[in-house]
């Protein structure tokens, strides 16, 4: 395995190593402590009070209806069948992938399960990284920079959960 991308190895990437990307000790990279960061607390990142970034109101960033962002419908953003897919994969801490992400424009990522079901999406935040929501518009987690070129994903109590390369 890669050093540079495993955080296990690579204690620049790992939050529980550096305190910089750690939201629990950086309030910069933290929901709960930045109101910029915090769709319940900032409108233009809550998909419920911005209709631009609610795929139910915008049908460009809807997977259901725009099949360029369909992995089911376009083989290009599907990871089991293009091996230059160009989106992000989410691991577990151990380094497991469980979901994979379509870009869909510079705000807004479309998450699916690896059965090609949409369980989500995210919204870029002002701190180069997103928020995650469920299908429902719920914020559920967040994803913060790891300083190379990767995300760390936490859930609304900033535990760390994996890696996003």
């Amino acid at each position: 395995m890669n050093r540079l991308i495993n955080p296990n190895l690579n204690r620049v990437i790992n939050p529980n190593l550096n305190r910089v990307i750690n939201p629990n000790l950086n309030r910069v990279i933290n929901p709960n402590l930045n109101r910029t960061i915090n769709p319940r607390l900032n409108r233009v990142i809550n998909p419920n009070l911005n209709r631009v970034i609610n795929p139910n109101l915008n049908r460009t960033i809807n997977p259901r209806l725009n099949r360029t962002i369909n992995p089911s419908l376009n083989r290009n953003v599907n990871p089991n069948l293009n091996y230059n897919f160009s989106g992000y994969f989410i691991f577990d801490k151990y380094l497991q992938p469980y979901y994979f992400a379509v870009v869909v424009n510079r705000d807004v990522i479309q998450i699916f399960d690896f059965s090609l079901n949409n369980i989500g999406f995210g919204v870029s935040h002002l701190q180069n990284g997103f928020c995650i929501f469920d299908t429902n518009n719920q914020f559920i987690r967040h994803w913060e920079s790891d300083s190379q070129n990767g995300y760390n994903e936490f859930d609304l109590n900033n535990n760390w959960l994996g890696v996003i390369k």
